[in-house]
C-alpha cells in the first residue's frame, strides 16, 4: 500500500497529445498512479515528430494543464523535426535546463522519475530529487549512446564519451533503475551497477482500447476490401521501412499502409514513386489506431539489424498482438523471442525483402493460420503485458522499497 503523502514527479521529454511509445507509456502509468498518489508530469511543448507545435498549444514559457487527476507542466521547447540531429540535441539540453528550473520552483515531490530517451531528463530529475531530498528513479527505455549511434553517422568522440559518462553517473546515482527490457540488465550491470536496484517494468497494453469493430478513420475508408499489411508508428531511421517498398512489387495484390511520420517518411514516399500498393497516411490520432489495425490483415513491425535493437521490445509489436493481428517481425533478440514464445507471427531477417514476400504470401494464403496466430498473440499480451499489473508493481517498487542508491 502506498503512503498518502507520496508525490511523484515524472520528467519526460515526450507526453500526450503527442503519440508514440514514450507518450503512451506515461499516459497509461500516470493516470493509474494518480488514483493512489499525487502525480505531476513535467514535459515540453508538444512538437514530435514534425517539429511543429500541436494545434491548441503554444510554445509558451510554461503552460499548466490538468489531464484527469494528473498535473502537467508543458515548458517552452526548441522545436525540432526528428531528423535534425543538431536541433534535437539543442532541444534535449534545453529541456534538461528548463525542466530543472521548473521542477525546483513549482514541485515538491517525494519521488522523481526521469525517463529516457533522451537521457538528459535523468540529469534534471537527479538534481531535482537531491535538492528536494526525494527518491531518484531513472528509467531506461533505450541504451545510450548505443541507440543514437545505431541510427546515425554521429562520430564525435568527445560527445560520445560525455554521454557514456553521464549515463553511467545516472545508473550509479539512481535509487532505483527501471528497465523496459530484461535484455538491458546485463549492459547496465557491466558498468558496475548493483543489480539489486534494477527492476523490470515493461510497456503494457490497454486491451479494451484495441477491442473495436470497424471504426471511423479516413485511413479505414481507403482500405476497401484489399488484403492489407499495415505499419503503424514512427517512420524513422531505426525502422528500415525501405524493406516494404522493396517487397511491394512482388506483392501487387497486397496493399502496404504505412501510418505515421518521422525522419524517413518523405524520402521513402518519394522512393515509392508509382507503387500503387504502397500508401503513406501521415500521422494519425491515437484514437484511430485500433480501427486501422482492426481493418488490417497483417501487422508489420520492423527494426534495422543493429545489436542494440536486439534488446528492445517495440510497443507496436504489443499493440498489434492486442489488436488480434498476426505479425511479421523484422527483428531479432528480445522482440523475436516474445513473438515466437507467443506463437503470434513470423520472424524474418531485418531488411530481407525476399523473406517478407514469402511470409506475406504464406499468411495471405492461410486464413486459419492468421486467425490462430492472432488469437495466441492477444492471449499472450493479456497475460504478460497488462497495464494494470505493470502500473501497480512499478508504483510499489518506487514508493515502498525505500532508497537504495547513492546521492
Amino acid at each position: 500500500m502506498t503512503n498518502n503523502s507520496d508525490s511523484i514527479l515524472v520528467v519526460t521529454q515526450y507526453f500526450p497529445p503527442e503519440t508514440g511509445a514514450s507518450q503512451t507509456r506515461w499516459d497509461e502509468l500516470s493516470k493509474r498512479w494518480s488514483e493512489d498518489v499525487s502525480v505531476t508530469v513535467l514535459t515540453s511543448a508538444p512538437d514530435y515528430p514534425e517539429g511543429e507545435i500541436y494545434e491548441g498549444y503554444d510554445n509558451a514559457w510554461l503552460r499548466y494543464e490538468n489531464r484527469g487527476d494528473v498535473d502537467v507542466f508543458y515548458t517552452k521547447t526548441i522545436t525540432s523535426p526528428s531528423g535534425n540531429l543538431l536541433r534535437r540535441s539543442l532541444k534535449f539540453v534545453w529541456f534538461m535546463l528548463v525542466s530543472m528550473v521548473v521542477g525546483l520552483r513549482y514541485t515538491s515531490p517525494s519521488v522523481v522519475v526521469g525517463t529516457s530517451p533522451q537521457p538528459l531528463t535523468g540529469v534534471s530529475a537527479w538534481v531535482i530529487a537531491r535538492v528536494k531530498r526525494a527518491t531518484f528513479v531513472f528509467e531506461v527505455r533505450d541504451l545510450w549512446p548505443e541507440s543514437i549511434l545505431a541510427v546515425s553517422d554521429f562520430d564525435n568522440k568527445i560527445v560520445i564519451w560525455l554521454l557514456e559518462r553521464t549515463v553511467e553517473l545516472l545508473y550509479h546515482r539512481a535509487d532505483h533503475l527501471i528497465v523496459v527490457s530484461q535484455a538491458f540488465i546485463e549492459s547496465i550491470v557491466s558498468c558496475g551497477v548493483d543489480g539489486s536496484k534494477i527492476a523490470f517494468h515493461p510497456n503494457g497494453i490497454d486491451l479494451d482500447f484495441y477491442q473495436v469493430d470497424g471504426g471511423d478513420s479516413p485511413v479505414v475508408d481507403e482500405m476497401d476490401d484489399e488484403f492489407t499489411i499495415s505499419y503503424v508508428g514512427t517512420i524513422g531511421r531505426a525502422h528500415g521501412l525501405v524493406v516494404a517498398l522493396e517487397a511491394a512489387p512482388e506483392l501487387e495484390d497486397i496493399r502496404f499502409v504505412l501510418v505515421g511520420d518521422g525522419a524517413e517518411r518523405e524520402e521513402l514516399e518519394e522512393r515509392a514513386g508509382d507503387l500503387e500498393n504502397v500508401v503513406f497516411t501521415g500521422r494519425r490520432p491515437k484514437e484511430e489506431v485500433p480501427s486501422i489495425l482492426d481493418m488490417s490483415d497483417i501487422a508489420l513491425v520492423h527494426l534495422k539489424s543493429r545489436d542494440v535493437f536486439e534488446t528492445v521490445i517495440p510497443s507496436k509489436l504489443l499493440e498489434s498482438m492486442a489488436a488480434e493481428l498476426p505479425v511479421i517481425l523484422g527483428g531479432q533478440g528480445e522482440a523475436g523471442r516474445i513473438l515466437t514464445e507467443a506463437n503470434a507471427g513470423i520472424v524474418i531477417e531485418p531488411g530481407n525483402s525476399d523473406e517478407l514476400v514469402v511470409a506475406a504470401e504464406r499468411l495471405r494464403n492461410n486464413p486459419q493460420e492468421r486467425q490462430d496466430l492472432a488469437i495466441s498473440g492477444r492471449e499472450y499480451v493479456a497475460e504478460h503485458f497488462n497495464w494494470e499489473t505493470i502500473a501497480e508493481e512499478y508504483l510499489t517498487t518506487i514508493t515502498e522499497s525505500g532508497k537504495s542508491g547513492s546521492s
